[in-house]
């Protein structure tokens, strides 16, 4: 850009050329005055000089004009004094005349009535000779356009001199100085000293620049900065523009593109790589594009998304894609966050093989067992081919245990396990199911296929010999076979039969496989739960149920809040106690659950409100845990049960807590979350029992609105030295504190248990180390022990 001549050189032409213009139309007006006034001029000075010429005459009578004689010198005087070429009097006697007459010139004539002596006059004529107008004015124009142009030449010329000084210089400076600044020279700053407009605006401008450095400097760290956590932060940083195009990648996002922002700049990220399903294999819908065009967060939560880089590299990821919007709310673009789940997902692999797996034998788990037959179940009632299930029982295991120890019946049963697995096929399933049973799974076996794979298990482990020291021994098992066909739905039931027959098998004389047939009930009946149901008819009859309490104490120092689970127990002939564990299958297989469950909600509800109304002790604000089984769930009227029971007893719904098992809470899914909404809403808590047993715990966490998760026992009772453990129970304490669910572990046996748990930050414990379970006659007692110390007192107590 040229800053010669510009704006202040046009201003200083556009003034000049405007005051010559201005001249020239004032020299027009003053001339057309001048011809305007010209003729009235030369007739009054003709007026003028015929009064003078009467006086003259009228004072000398004998002056009169005639021919021949002289004309009198006022004549000639008056010629001159007016400008006239001539002048010419006539009169009766003559004519006078001064100067030259010329008949081209214009004339004007004047009459001169003259007073005589005897009182008459007569009348002279005067006549002036004027040169033409025009010649005049001419003249007149030339002296006036020279004089016009000659001046405003030096008006121009000072008139620049002044602009130059005072407008084309301190705005040359200014362009000059704004030219420096544009060509980078971020110092260039507009001279202040001058105190009229271009000084203020020159300071005006240098706050300006000076606001516009620090706002740029004051950017640019904030870009260095955001740029050095981008590059720090281990999660891949990706930000597009509103086409979905990378604009930017941090170091971890260009090597989990495998390609650098230089030649990803611009490129959609879906010509960068991809995103499936680590189980389907099928494409995701590209997280960007959906951003884009909703507007809205789109999370990548299924926990199996694959993100396929352009090279063919998977990386399992998790992560967001977030809109990015103006000052105006308009999208702008994306940003998308991804975290490399490689190392989250392997450590849920391996925790959930680790969940799924005996930990003496490395076989399947009898929850993972259960897990494997109630798909294939479902597979046979879709009418798939059919399977088999064997259920084994060692035989003399018991002397192994008693001579050698159980140091030594773990060696055995290992050994074992490998035998069994070496006999099956590769997709049979193989698990230990507690103690010395195994559970078997044939898949797409006929029957008289699985007799014969169960006979070779029985000839594997009578022909082993087990060696431990000195001594030698013979194992048998007693093997049951149960076809699952086509019609089976009830895994219980399914199990059932395969003990059954395992049993029959034993009592037909040990080692031997026995298929399961309807014969076989009869057995059951006899030896199984039959009696049980007539004898917990009996018992709920002849009020032989008795509430037993554990207390739930607080880990925390200073939480004073306590719970107490209520425990049922069954009063023997003998006088002493029988656990549920001995009768509750039994209550469930014959519809007993909801009575007993009643019964208990009834006796605790009376037992604790006439036992708080007594005591004075500040227990009588304790919460208490009463448990739910699965067929409760079911009943449609236990809701206005225990309404009538709360309503009759005055049992505060704020002390009242419902336990419902995991199992048995997904088992019952939609029941479940309705009966807990609805004992809520009257102000009851509720508390998930045995909490991690399933391997789908969280995933249906999100579903149930409970106050309390009690995380199952064996994931407690070896957490001092199974880091596994450990870290299952610090997944469970986390999701549990962001959802705003206390947390307490069961099965504390010792301090140092007590001591990991309060360090991971459980909110209760409940254990043998803080109390066993007792009748509810010793509540208060138990009350004041915690009182003293609430950590200790109990467990030494016992």
């Amino acid at each position: 850009m040229s800053v010669h001549g510009g704006l202040p050189a046009r201003i200083t032409g556009i003034v000049f050329w405007g005051m010559v213009l201005a001249g020239l139309l004032i020299v027009l007006v003053t001339i057309q005055a001048w011809e305007a006034d010209l003729e009235d001029a030369q007739s009054a000075y003709l007026a003028e000089a015929a009064l003078t010429l009467q006086a003259q005459l009228e004072s000398r009578p004998e002056l009169r004009p005639a021919g021949g004689a002289k004309p009198p010198a006022i004549l000639e005087q008056m010629r001159r004094r007016y400008g006239f070429s001539a002048l010419e009097v006539a009169g009766p006697a003559g004519v006078w005349r001064a100067g030259k007459p010329d008949m081209a010139q214009a004339t004007y004539t004047q009459a001169i009535p003259v007073h005589k002596p005897d009182g008459t006059y007569e009348t002279l004529r005067m006549q002036a000779y004027v040169p033409a107008h025009s010649v005049f004015l001419s003249e007149q124009r030339k002296h006036v356009l020279l004089f016009t142009g000659l001046v405003a030449m030096v008006f121009g010329l000072i008139l620049q001199a002044i602009l130059h000084r005072m407008l084309s210089r301190p705005f040359l400076r200014m362009v000059g100085t704004a030219q420096n600044f544009a060509a980078g020279d971020k110092s260039a700053r507009f001279d202040v000293q001058g105190a009229d407009e271009f000084g203020f605006l020159a300071g005006f401008i240098n706050q300006a620049l000076d606001a516009a450095n620090r706002s740029e400097t004051a950017l640019s760290q904030e870009k260095n900065r955001v740029e050095v956590m981008l590059h720090s932060i281990t999660d891949a940083v990706i930000a597009t523009d509103a086409d979905g195009c990378v604009q930017f990648m941090n170091p971890v996002a260009e090597e989990l593109i495998a390609c650098s922002i230089l030649a990803a700049r611009d490129r959609p990220l879906h010509e960068l790589g991809k995103f499936i399903d680590e189980l389907t294999r099928l494409a995701i819908a590209d997280p960007v594009r959906s951003c884009l065009l909703d507007g809205q967060i789109v999370v990548l939560h299924s926990g199996s998304e694959l993100f396929v880089n352009h090279i063919g590299a998977e990386i399992p990821v998790s992560g967001t894609a977030a809109p990015m919007r103006n000052g105006r709310g308009e999208i702008m673009g994306c940003v998308v966050a991804l975290q490399d789940a490689r190392h989250a997902r392997e450590l849920t692999r391996r925790l959930t093989v680790q969940a799924s797996r005996d930990s003496l034998t490395g076989l399947f788990n009898r929850h993972s067992f259960e897990s494997q037959v109630r798909r294939l179940i479902d597979e046979v009632d879709g009418g798939y081919a059919n399977h088999a299930l064997f259920y084994l029982d060692l035989d003399q295991f018991k002397i192994v245990n008693d001579t050698c120890g159980h140091v030594a019946g773990d060696e055995l049963l290992r050994q074992l396990g490998v035998i069994l697995r070496d006999d099956l096929r590769s997709d049979d399933v193989l698990a230990r199911l507690g103690g010395d049973e195994f559970g078997v799974l044939l898949r797409r076996c006929s029957l008289d296929q699985a007799i014969k794979i169960a006979d070779k298990l029985r000839r594997s482990v009578e022909e082993f010999r087990f060696a431990w020291g000195d001594k030698v021994f013979q194992i048998g098992v007693s093997i049951g076979v149960v076809p699952v066909e086509p019609g089976v739905t009830d895994l219980a039931a399914l199990l059932s039969a395969a003990d059954l027959a395992c049993y029959a098998a034993k009592e037909a004389g040990r080692n031997r496989v026995h298929v399961y047939e309807a014969s076989d009930d009869a057995l059951a009946h006899q030896y199984g739960e039959m009696h049980w149901a007539t004898d917990l008819v009996r018992a709920l009859d002849e009020d032989r149920f008795e509430i037993f309490v554990q207390p739930i104490v607080a880990l925390a120092a200073g939480d004073s809040h306590r719970h107490w689970e209520v425990l049922l127990r069954l009063r023997a002939a003998d006088g002493g106690y029988i656990g549920p564990g001995a009768f509750m299958s039994a209550a469930e297989r014959y519809g007993l659950m909801p009575r007993i469950d009643r019964w208990v909600i009834e006796r605790t509800f009376r037992t604790f409100s006439e036992m708080a109304a007594r005591s004075a002790t500040d227990c009588c604000q304790d919460v208490v845990a009463i448990n739910l089984s699965g067929a409760s769930l079911n009943d449609s009227s236990l809701i206005e049960f225990v309404r009538d029971i709360q309503a009759s007893t005055g049992m505060p719904w704020e002390r009242v807590c419902f336990e419902i098992t995991e199992t048995v809470a997904i088992r019952n899914l939609h029941m479940a979350i309705s009966l807990v909404n609805e004992l809520r809403n009257m102000g009851c808590k509720f508390a998930l029992d045995d909490f991690g047993s399933g391997l789908s715990s969280f995933a249906y966490l999100k579903s149930l609105p409970v106050d309390y998760l009690k995380i199952d026992g064996s994931f407690i009772m070896d957490i001092v030295s199974d880091p596994v453990d450990r870290a299952m129970v610090e997944a469970i304490r986390e999701v549990s504190r962001i959802m705003g669910v206390k947390t307490v572990a069961e099965w504390v046996e010792n301090e140092e248990t007590a001591e990991v748990l309060r360090t991971i930050g459980i909110d209760y414990a409940q254990g043998y180390f803080f109390g066993r379970p007792g009748a509810v006659g010793t509540w208060s007692e138990k009350c004041e022990a915690l009182n003293r110390a609430p950590q200790l007192a109990l467990a030494q107590a016992q």
